[in-house]
């Protein structure tokens, strides 16, 4: 199966590192991006601004924008 990577990025975009660096392995990008949502408590928090899928390569296959709005509800719909 793949290997795709989650990366994230904090909203004030300060640090030079990804928030995250995770390793998932599904069938199809599809099923990598329900994972991530699927955990996405766990995944995301206050200071997420950004996340996106790459293969292995690196090529950006998939990605979620974090609006400040989302962020304050606390919770993704």
């Amino acid at each position: 199966m793949p290997l795709y990577r989650l990366l994230s990025t904090s909203r004030d975009r300060s640090g030079a590192h990804p928030l995250h660096d995770l390793p998932i392995v599904a069938p199809s990008v599809r099923h990598a991006a329900a994972r991530v949502l699927g955990r996405a408590d766990e995944v995301f928090g206050d200071r997420t601004g950004e996340a996106w899928l790459v293969t292995e390569d690196g090529a950006r296959v998939w990605s979620l924008s974090l609006e400040a709005e989302e962020a304050e509800g606390g919770a993704l719909s």
